[in-house]
């Protein structure tokens, strides 16, 4: 993932630009501030992602059977609900 770089004055002045390229284009972008209080402008699809992630990796028992069905799958393979039960099962 590329992340592009900005100033404050820049991002206010150029924000339609920025805004569009996060939304469309899926960057990323780190908005520099004085004293090191940076900021990171993503998209709403992104960060939702994220907050996913970071909700299903919450717990050990949940991290394990995710692990567990990617070493099982492969990690590009999708799962039926009938599968993901017999594994949730199968780690209880």
């Amino acid at each position: 993932m590329i992340v592009k770089a900005t100033t404050t004055k820049d991002l206010r002045q150029n924000f339609k630009k920025y805004a569009d390229n996060v939304s469309e284009y899926g960057e990323t972008i780190l908005v520099t501030r004085p004293n090191r209080k940076n900021i990171v402008l993503i998209s709403e699809e992104e960060y939702n992602s994220w907050q996913e992630t970071n909700y299903l990796m919450s717990t050990d028992a949940n991290k394990k059977v995710l692990l567990e069905g990617i070493q099982a799958t492969g990690s590009g393979k999708t799962l039926t609900p009938a599968e993901w039960d017999q594994l949730v099962e199968n780690n209880e």
